[in-house]
């Protein structure tokens, strides 16, 4: 490819002079137009501008200096201009670059190299340009950037600092220029970055280093990415340092961890961030030849009062006694603490304590020397716990059972531990409530013994005294019941109906719950297949217990169970627990893949009370998502409770999931909802659990969540009354 033809204007007094010139460059390949002197010069220029020119210095209008003054005034700095002279002296010279020349040729000119010589000089003047260019790209690309940049040299001085925004820096960045980390940045920051220093002087770059620092808009979190610059040889090494503020981000994983970690009523941490600190503690423990204790802490009475009272109430109660167990506890008594971003590190008494669920309280106790001290500290809570809680203007007073559990004698893992604690609490319960007991082996199989309900739960199912009820769920959209849930109840031949919250847990320790689980499943199939038949357009949804994942052959007994009652899988949806999900991962992702596959729906139930594992959701084959009453009972409070709400309906919706929202007891909660993008809602405002035969009557009803109430009628009657059921 041939080099581009560049203009050149040749300006001399001396015809003669401008014809040499002219046949010499356009030998060379150039175009030239000449110009007998400064004025002439100047008006073709302007006229016709070229890509250089060449001035002779003694002309009669204008000087050569004169000339190349006006045109470097008025082409910029990039024009080149060469002076063609035969003053070879050193002032000569000067005045013409102070004039702005770019070169001079001293006169007599070497004809032969002349075209050499200018080649030359274009070529200089396209390096110049495109240095330019690229001084351009590189200020646009450091102007898109919005993070703080720095050039430090390996001692940690600051040679320039770039800040896209203000704020981001704790003093102005020019009063860091010459000053070193040490000197601008806390010891702890400091000593990051000149970690990350010497990495990328070893290797090239470092990447991912964190610091922390109060700039002007606060404390902030930044992410350091390091690279070494190239220098000349001798020169001291220097870096340039990307400095990313990442605030947000350790804000939004501060929420996550706090979902996954803490219990969101009471902000005490949950049984997940127990038992890491116990394993921890264990570990820290064995190393040193040291014990410690695990207290398992039941509220004596607390269902009765939650069922009297309400569950408002219950949450206010359980509030309330969090503060009271953290009053209880020494800072040497318990170390199982959190810090900024929900790291723990020993340093916040948050995470003394830690609610289990319901009305579960554990508590770690370090470096004890005898049993006794563990003792002691679960009296003190025991007599704290004791004095009245005052709700509502009425005062409710508990008692608190106590188990305790020691390492190394009673386990030597957290799980372990817990479960003794938790067994040691049961006989607690059996000696008279309100006392503390410490774990022995044989407590296991007397508690056992003592579980009044355990010899009627292994009759009940040959007794025929298991029963299904029914609680709608109602499709925001429409109003309508699309689906309903099937519910256990147990009608005990002398205590009456028996809360499934009693005797799952029985049935799941005594190895019942397949038994009683297959038993839910065929007979809601069989009721759901019945509706289906009669032209009730309703699906039903089954729970699952956690324990029924550990049979490899549950996808077939579902499978099976549908077949026999004849019910399209479509119409099935199963409600898993977080504790299903986490209890064996592979075997009952398995399942649920394989149910799926045959059309079975699958729902997370009482999402956010129990592990709160967001990553399950995204390897679980999950299609629904069921918001725990607990959250929606603080819902119009606002705080906590609708936070989390929102964050959850946000984070299913963007995964493709709908979302139920269970203990809806009031309208106000329910246009919450509605408003919020809730997609159905399960709760006593609607409806209790009802029978089988009062189902249908339920399905011809529309439940309006307009402004004049939520109210129930026929399709298409704009006549409204109060829902069939009145909230508890």
């Amino acid at each position: 490819m041939s080099e581009q033809r560049h203009s050149i204007l040749v300006v001399d007094d001396d015809a003669d002079a401008r014809l040499v010139m002219r046949a010499a460059l356009r030998k060379a390949g150039f175009d030239v137009r000449m110009a007998e002197g400064g004025e002439d010069a100047l008006r073709q220029f302007r006229t016709q501008p070229c890509d250089l020119v060449m001035l002779d210095v003694d002309m009669p209008d204008l000087s050569g200096y004169e000339v190349c003054a006006i045109l470097r005034a008025e082409a910029g700095a990039l024009l080149p201009i060469v002076m063609v002279t035969g003053m070879d002296d050193v002032a000569s010279v000067e005045t013409a670059y102070q004039q702005g020349a770019t070169d001079f040729i001293a006169k007599p000119v070497h004809w032969a190299l002349l075209g050499h010589r200018v080649r030359y000089i274009f070529r200089g003047h396209q390096a110049m340009l495109d240095l330019r260019a690229a001084e351009a790209r590189n200020a646009a690309v450091l102007n898109a950037i919005p993070d703080l940049l720095f050039e430090l040299d390996i001692d940690g001085r600051y040679i320039d600092v770039r800040a896209p925004r203000a704020g981001l820096l704790a003093t102005p960045g020019e009063t860091l220029i010459g000053r070193t980390v040490t000197e601008m940045v806390p010891a702890a920051a400091a000593e990051v970055y000149m970690a990350a220093l010497r990495t990328a002087h070893e290797v090239g770059f470092c990447n991912g280093a964190q610091i922390e620092l109060q700039v002007e808009a606060g404390r902030a979190w930044f992410e350091l990415s390091v690279s070494r610059k190239a220098v000349s040889p001798g020169e001291k090494p220097r870096f340039i340092v990307l400095s990313r503020d990442i605030t947000e981000r350790k804000v939004a994983e501060a929420h996550v961890a706090r979902l996954a970690y803490f219990d969101s009523l009471t902000g005490l941490p949950n049984r997940q961030a127990f038992l890491d600190r116990v394993d921890r503690e264990v570990l820290r423990a064995a190393q040193q030849g040291e014990k410690l204790a695990v207290l398992f802490m039941d509220l004596d009475g607390f269902k009765t009062v939650n069922d009297t009272l309400g569950h408002a109430s219950g949450d206010l109660i359980l509030q309330r006694a969090a503060e009271r167990l953290r009053d209880s506890l020494r800072p040497e008594d318990l170390l199982s603490r959190s810090s900024g971003f929900g790291e723990f590190d020993g340093s916040d008494p948050e995470l003394e304590l830690a609610r289990l669920g319901g009305d579960e309280f554990t508590a770690l106790l370090l470096n004890i020397e005898h049993a006794e001290d563990a003792v002691a500290v679960a009296q003190r809570i025991g007599k704290l716990m004791r004095e009245p809680f005052v709700v509502d203007g009425r005062e409710v007073t508990l008692s608190t059972s106590i188990g305790i559990a020691l390492y190394p004698e009673d386990g030597a893992d957290a799980v372990t531990l817990l479960k003794n604690a938790d067994t040691a609490m049961y006989h607690a319960k059996s000696m008279g409530r309100d006392n503390a007991q410490i774990y022995d082996t044989a407590q296991t199989e007397e508690v056992m013994q003592r579980l009044e309900l355990n010899s009627s739960l292994r009759a009940a199912l040959e007794r025929n005294e298991f029963q299904l009820v029914y609680q709608p769920k109602v499709e925001v959209t429409s109003g309508c019941i699309r689906s309903v849930e099937a519910l256990i109840r147990w009608n005990h031949p002398t205590r009456g109906l028996v809360s499934p919250l009693e005797f799952i847990p029985l049935a799941e320790e005594i190895g019942l719950i397949e038994r009683i689980g297959a038993w839910v499943l065929d007979s809601a199939c069989v009721q759901a297949a019945c509706w289906q038949r009669a032209g009730l357009a309703v699906d039903i949804a089954v729970n699952l217990s956690p324990l029924q994942f550990n049979n490899p052959d549950l996808p077939c007994r579902v499978m099976d169970a549908l077949a026999r009652a004849g019910l399209a899988p479509r119409h099935l949806e199963l409600e898993v627990t977080e504790s299903a999900l986490m209890a064996n991962t592979q075997a009952t992702r398995a399942a649920l893949e394989a149910l799926r596959g045959h059309g079975v729906r699958v729902a997370l139930d009482d999402f956010g009370t129990g592990y709160s594992s967001l990553a399950y959701l995204t390897r679980m084959p999950i299609s629904h998502l069921k918001i725990d009453r607990c959250f929606v009972t603080g819902l119009l409070e606002g705080g906590e409770s609708e936070a989390i709400v929102r964050a959850v309906l946000a984070m299913a919706h963007s995964l493709g999931m709908l979302v139920t929202a269970e203990g809806v007891e009031t309208i106000e909660q329910a246009r919450a909802l509605r408003d919020m993008g809730c997609n159905t809602l399960q709760g006593y405002h609607f409806s209790r659990p009802v029978a089988a035969h009062d189902i249908p009557a339920l399905l011809s009803r529309h439940w309006w969540l307009d402004a004049t109430g939520a109210a129930s009628g026929e399709v298409g009657n704009a006549t409204t009354c109060e829902p069939l059921m009145a909230a508890k």
